[in-house]
């Protein structure tokens, strides 16, 4: 048996909070990720600059030539380069043979090994600017060749910065990603916070399914109240035709009015199966003669297993006939008021259309009517309960769909999936001589 209350929910300014919250966290992280990132590349392209900018004038040093072409280039370019690697920001200067013996080195027990880096392109006098590991760890480096006035590849000079110190430029500019996070976490809060607020009021802090029981409740009162209504009329002329003594009319009246009745279950015949939705549809039935306009309701198949709570289908069907009925209302007079409502149990699962004769769809907004906040009627932007997008949501939370086109007037239909069953469970394997 389907349940009459759905289960609690969280209402729907609260579950625009939390969304809103995660999306406000995530877009922060990425923002400050961004930031970090693009400091460490700003922090890479200094460095590679630096080095640059410092092994070309490292390169055409005249003190740098000269030494190259003594026989101990070691003797003098290592005091040299030391000085210059204390007062500058660059981590390491290597000079070295053209075929990458090293003369110089942070560490004085390197000098005389090979240096640990690509130097082709160095040997064939271009200056490369790369990202390399060394003794010293991963680097960005510059290497460029050292000619003599005769253009003769006297040497090799490298600078370099390794990782390490870029990073702790990256990290002196943490507190301004900071900043500019925790200033856009702020703002972004307090205006999500301000949004709530507004939200939570407006929605009374009930919940979609709140919202949708409510409407179920309102669409149900509003029919049984007409029904009762036109009940009292009746009576009252029963009544009135009593008075007057003129018994065989009251007689002819009221068998009359229960022959409709009648007519009207057989009609419906859903009172065994949809009790709440048939009481639903004699009070919006009631209602449309009321108003002039003709009802007809069709159910086929059963409808015990549809996944819809009677809350809920009370809602889709009372929500679309009551866009219908004010559809039609809208006709001319003389112009038909019909509307149709077709409960059909289909092989792929159940069917809902609910069709008017009414002045049908603006063209192009068969989409877009089940958008949050859209609304095609004019003179009021008051909210009709539900309305379509909360409609389409609960559908969709079934896996189902709802379309709208025109034909002759709208159409709505809403298509209801079967609920997917498990496969039987294959039968245990025979126990060998279980047989008799």
């Amino acid at each position: 048996m389907r349940s009459l209350l759905p289960r609690f929910h969280w209402n729907i300014a609260r579950s625009f909070l939390i969304s809103q919250m995660l999306v406000v966290l995530v877009v922060c992280a990425v923002v400050a990720a961004a930031f970090y990132w693009q400091a460490q590349n700003a922090a890479r392209d200094r460095a590679g600059e630096v080095t640059r900018t410092l092994t070309a004038s490292l390169a055409r040093d005249p003190y740098v030539v000269e030494r190259l072409m003594a026989d101990d280039p070691s003797d003098g370019l290592q005091d040299y380069v030391h000085g210059i690697t204390e007062n500058s920001t660059v981590s390491f200067i290597t000079i070295m043979s053209p075929d990458g013996v090293r003369y110089t080195h942070e560490n004085p027990s390197s000098i005389g090994l090979p240096y640990q880096g690509e130097i082709v392109g160095a040997q064939a006098g271009e200056a490369e600017t790369l990202e390399e590991r060394g003794t010293l760890g991963l680097s960005m480096r510059t290497i460029a060749p050292v000619y003599s006035a005769e253009g003769e590849v006297l040497g090799l000079v490298s600078t370099g910065v390794t990782l390490d110190e870029i990073s702790t430029v990256v990290r002196a500019q943490v507190p301004l990603v900071a900043l500019v996070a925790g200033t856009l976490l702020v703002a972004s809060t307090a205006s999500t916070v301000l949004i709530f607020r507004y939200l939570n009021r407006a929605t009374l802090g009930f919940s979609r399914e709140d919202i949708l029981q409510a409407e179920a409740t309102r669409s149900l009162t509003a029919a049984l109240r007409s029904q009762n209504h036109e009940h009292r009329n009746r009576m009252h002329t029963v009544l009135t035709l009593l008075e007057l003594g003129r018994v065989e009319e009251a007689r002819g009246f009221a068998e009359g009015d229960i022959a409709t009745g009648r007519e009207w279950e057989a009609e419906l015949a859903a009172g065994d199966q949809l009790p709440a939705l048939a009481a639903l549809l004699t009070g919006k039935k009631a209602e449309a003669r009321e108003r002039g306009i003709a009802v007809d309701v069709e159910l086929r198949g059963s409808w015990d297993e549809v996944p819809l709570s009677d809350v809920e289908l009370v809602s889709v069907v009372g929500n679309l006939v009551d866009n219908a009925m004010d559809a039609v209302a809208e006709n001319p007079e003389g112009a038909p008021r019909q509307i149709e409502v077709d409960l059909s149990e289909t092989d792929a699962g159940w069917e809902i259309v609910v069709a008017d004769s009414g002045p049908g769809l603006p063209p192009g907004t068969e989409s877009l009517i089940f958008e949050w906040g859209y609304s095609s009627k004019t003179g009021t932007s008051a909210g009709r309960g539900v309305g379509l997008h909360l409609l389409r949501e609960m559908i969709e939370r079934h896996r189902g769909t709802v379309t709208a086109a025109n034909d002759a007037g709208a159409v709505f239909t809403v298509s209801l999936p079967r609920r997917a069953t498990a496969p039987a469970a294959p039968p245990p394997p025979e126990t060998p001589g279980a047989r008799r």
